[in-house]
């Protein structure tokens, strides 16, 4: 005798929209990050934009973090 146990969907549904929501976030801080390095490599003085970087970091990452607070919505 075979039991069959239902699937909760809406684990499933958590699961991907935290997987969706922090796929852009990843890439997009990556994208940053490397093209800050890129520029402080060919011009050294662009060193002093370290700060407008993090900034950008910071409002990459707030629709990562705006994805992992929209699972507690999720019923």
């Amino acid at each position: 005798m075979i039991l069959a146990t239902a699937v909760n969907t809406a684990i499933i549904a958590k699961g991907l929209m935290i997987a969706g929501g922090f796929i852009g976030p990843g890439i997009g801080i990556g994208l940053i990050g490397g093209n800050y390095l890129q520029a402080v490599g060919r011009n050294p003085e662009a060193a002093k934009f370290l700060g407008q970087a993090l900034i950008f970091v910071a409002i990459v990452e707030l629709f990562g973090l705006l994805a992992f607070a929209s699972i507690f919505i999720v019923k």
